[in-house]
């Protein structure tokens, strides 16, 4: 499966929100709140420029955005979705290595990300430990960390 990793383009921007909401009702949970919310459809217009697309045979099939941290040492990682059929596939471990090393170069030294519970193993598996947790507007989710080379 010959998977391209490039910079995401304006006109993405619907086929991103498609493969956001895809992914975010895919476990079934909270799915009437999440279609009644425009945002769970849709990635920010600022954003955009943030965003790196996965495409497999012309078609996007997953995305992920990185954008300043707290700080300039940090940076955060806001979205990493991939379409539920392509799940298991590597698209979101290459998507999250390329996330990785996007915020290296812009010179931070660790990545955040706020996930849920049922995300936590994947992160885990990545290098990325336990820091804590937040609520979000479902429920409490996980914040973790990485160090970043």
């Amino acid at each position: 499966m010959a998977v391209f990793i490039r910079e995401a383009h304006a006109g993405d921007r619907d086929a991103l929100g498609a493969v956001k909401l895809q992914s975010s009702l895919a476990w079934g949970d909270h799915a009437e709140e999440l279609r009644s919310l425009p945002q769970a459809g849709e990635i920010p217009v600022a954003h955009l420029p943030h965003a790196i697309v996965a495409e497999l045979d012309g078609r996007i099939v997953g995305f992920a955005t990185v954008v300043a941290g707290r700080d300039a040492m940090q940076a955060e990682l806001k979205d990493l979705f991939v379409a539920p059929k392509l799940w298991r596939t590597g698209i979101g471990r290459k998507l999250l290595a390329e996330a990785e090393h996007r915020a290296a170069t812009r010179g931070a030294r660790t990545l955040h990300v706020v996930a849920g519970e049922r995300a936590r193993p994947f992160y885990e598996a990545s290098g990325y430990r336990f820091a804590g947790t937040t609520a979000t507007d479902f429920e409490p989710a996980v914040e973790l960390l990485k160090d970043l080379p």
